[in-house]
């Protein structure tokens, strides 16, 4: 058996995603010269892989060849764990991540050697081993697998390693060597029990409490990790049944989880379910059947560690949730990959189909289609083949998009044919996606599952987004269900405006502006319950003043929940939590402050006051006190308190015929001329539109009085907000 999942960066070229089981096992992707192979140099470094949670690509076997692992190296990844499943023939269990980033190192990996050959190649690398591995070649002679890492440079590490030891030898090396291990194995040699030991100095930046325990029940085990709150770092199956373990004291306490007594498929489901990677896989025989135990590792970003959290205490289904930029990063992914039943989620691809046909001409939105109104059996969701009415595409479609309307939905595959809608998704890149059965039919939904991945939905809308339909992409997304309530999206607006003390008119101004369409999906079948929604999501994000949308693809989904309403909850609370931080990244650029600040000096008694601020929606009243009475005024509004015309600010008045000590404060790109009243007063006023396109605009005020001489009063600083 074999598996390996890409590294993120790589899934958009190579199509494919987080775990599913293959033919014979997992995925495959596989990087190697020879059995012994030097991977990419390292430029920094190299962390533990067994206390690294950097999101990486990983991959793990059991029962193969060295030549998978090779073609596996080959691929891009390097070796971190390494178990003889068997002698003859010679098969091998491994775990693997990619080599590149932290992980990236100079490594090399050989079987068969004797001591000596371990001997002579650590000192030919300038090597220290991570994992040696000690076997019967099957005529009693020890023999070694090993993994060794550079030891040289900023990669040194005092080691030892030792083989053909008691556990009570283990221990005294240990202590002598002020060392802690980081690979325990126990083997036979001759029906003699014998343990291999790589140590390292337990000291400066690797220093950690442990504990190492030896041929113990795995409740033993178990009760040490709960006990001593370590992890269990590496682990043994003893050839009597027994364990053995390695604990230790993390830095950063990990996201970890580890199980016993598991089959393979188990192995794939939880690393996807926890979006982690396995560190150490262990493989062993139980009533004549392959088990598992497995040490596993977070292997996920902060946000998909979080949701993913949060839906599994939610439901007791299979989780997933994907968040994308259209064209951009992706900041959540768990079990993206992962075929899924889709239920009515998978209407998305009847309808991208459908518009596309409009748009090569083939079709218009008031082209009539045929459909059957009917259900096979009469209150069943499953569309039946009478009750025939014709009508245009476009009711159609927004009635299987907005109303979920399986008869409607039946139509468009009837009418455009299933094998032209899954050329479509072939066409869009959608390689894990396979429409087979008409939508709402639980027994076909049983026998003949239709296969959707939150990856594939989230090529669907990129490619959308990118012009796949042309002019007609606004057609497609206002046939779709655009309601903000969409996976509380509007509840998370509100709760995150409440934080940054936004006034309602800035929140309503921003729902204006955002955008969702989405479909949501819903089954209950034999199996259990099935939820799923995906969409397209535009944001408004404000720079200065000019809007800056940013496009999401989005989406979770619940698979085989034994409770249909909490998958639902699930799947909302995924999309709600995935896009939260990115509705308070666009909030606080809403977040504008109007001000009215005066700066500068006056003259002649001159003084200007405001009442009210410079508000969306509102009016501003600008008061001159201390000018001519019933003499001209001026008031001067503009964009720049540092240059005018040429002439930089503030500007001396006196030349100009001014009172001493009077000075030009601000631009004048617009002026406003009135009369003092006998007090020598004035009032201007300004109104502003409710216009998101007027936020954060600033401009300055200063009043002028035009008597015998020039007098000015003190400038206000204002800027627009809410």
């Amino acid at each position: 058996m074999f598996g390996l999942l890409p590294p993120k960066i790589l899934k958009k070229n190579l199509g494919i995603g987080i775990p599913w089981e293959l033919e014979v096992g997992m995925t495959i992707l596989p990087r190697l010269l020879s059995a012994a192979l030097l991977t990419t140099l390292a430029v920094a470094q190299v962390g533990d892989p067994r206390e690294l949670t950097n999101p990486t690509g990983y991959g793990w076997y059991y029962g193969v060849t060295s030549a998978t692992l090779n073609t596996a190296i080959g691929n891009g990844y390097r070796l971190t764990d390494v178990e003889v499943d068997s002698v003859s023939p010679l098969r091998f269990n491994a775990c693997l991540v990619a080599d590149s980033g932290v992980y990236d190192a100079t490594s090399w990996w050989y079987y068969g050697l004797t001591a000596g050959q371990v001997s002579s190649y650590l000192s030919t690398n300038q090597a220290r081993l991570t994992d040696l591995e000690s076997y019967d070649d099957g005529n009693g002679n020890t023999r070694f697998a090993c993994i060794m890492v550079s030891n040289a440079g900023v990669n040194a590490k005092t080691f030892w390693w030792y083989y053909g030891q008691t556990s009570a030898q283990v221990a005294s090396l240990l202590a002598t060597n002020g060392a802690r291990p980081v690979d325990i194995d126990t083997y036979e040699i001759g029906n003699t029990t014998r343990y291999s030991v790589v140590m390292i100095a337990n000291s400066g930046a690797d220093q950690r409490n442990y504990t190492t325990l030896y041929n113990q029940s795995f409740a033993t085990i178990s009760a040490a990790v709960s006990n001593t709150g370590r992890r269990c770092y590496d682990l043994e199956h003893n050839p009597d049944g027994t364990w053995s373990a390695i604990l230790i004291d993390d830095v950063g306490s990990p996201y970890s989880s580890w199980w016993v007594g598991i089959d393979a498929a188990r192995v794939s489901y939880l690393l996807g379910q926890y979006g982690m990677r396995p560190i150490d896989i262990e493989s062993y025989q139980v009533n004549g059947e392959r088990r598992f135990a497995v040490l596993m590792l977070n292997n996920s970003n902060a946000l998909t560690t979080g949701v993913g959290q949060q839906m599994r205490a939610t439901t007791d289904g299979q989780v997933g949730c994907y968040l994308k930029r259209i064209n951009g990063s992706e900041y959540a992914g768990l079990n993206e990959g992962t075929i899924f039943e889709p239920a009515s989620c998978m209407k998305t691809l009847h309808h991208v189909h459908a518009m596309r046909q409009v748009r090569l001409g083939n079709v218009s939105l008031n082209t009539m289609l045929p459909v059957n109104q009917n259900y096979a059996p009469v209150g069943s969701s499953c569309p039946g083949d009478t009750g025939f009415v014709l009508e245009s595409l476009t009711t159609v479609l927004r009635d299987m998009m907005q109303n979920s309307d399986n008869t409607r939905t039946q139509a468009v595959r009837a009418y455009f044919g299933e094998p032209n809608i899954n050329a479509t998704a072939n066409a869009l890149g959608m390689s894990r996606t396979e429409l087979r059965h008409r939508i709402g039919c639980g027994t076909e939904a049983t026998a003949n599952p239709n296969d959707i991945t939150l990856y594939d939905l989230g090529l669907l809308h990129t490619q959308v987004a990118n012009g796949y339909l042309g002019t007609w992409r606004d057609e497609f997304y206002d046939h779709m269900s655009n309601s903000l309530s969409w996976g509380g999206l509007s509840t998370v607006v509100n709760e995150e405006a409440a934080t940054l003390n936004l006034s309602a008119a800035a929140i309503t101004s921003f729902k204006a502006q955002m955008y969702v369409a989405s479909k949501g999906g819903s089954y209950g079948l034999a199996d259990g319950s099935y939820r799923s929604g995906f969409g397209y999501v535009r944001v408004p994000f404000l720079n200065s003043n000019v809007l800056a949308e940013r496009e999401f693809a989005v989406g979770a989904f619940v698979a085989r929940t034994t409770n249909g309403t909490n998958g639902s909850a699930a799947v909302n609370l995924a999309i709600a939590e995935m896009l939260r931080p990115q509705l308070r990244a666009a909030l606080q650029t809403w977040d504008v402050t109007a001000v009215a600040v005066p700066y500068g000096g006056n003259c002649g008694g001159m003084n200007q006051t405001v009442a009210g601020l410079p508000r969306l929606g509102g009016n501003v009243d600008y008061h001159m006190t201390g000018g001519e009475p019933w003499r001209l005024d001026v008031l001067a509004t503009g964009f720049s308190n540092t240059q005018y015309q040429g002439l930089n600010l503030p500007l001396a008045l006196q030349q100009f015929g001014s009172l001493p000590g009077c000075f030009a404060l601000c631009s004048a790109e617009a002026t406003d001329t009135g009369v003092a009243d006998g007090g020598g007063a004035e009032t201007v006023s300004m109104s502003f539109p409710n216009s998101y396109g007027l936020l954060g605009i600033e401009y300055f005020t200063q009043f002028y009085s035009l008597g015998t001489s020039v007098k000015s009063s003190r400038a206000l600083r204002n800027v627009i907000g809410w």
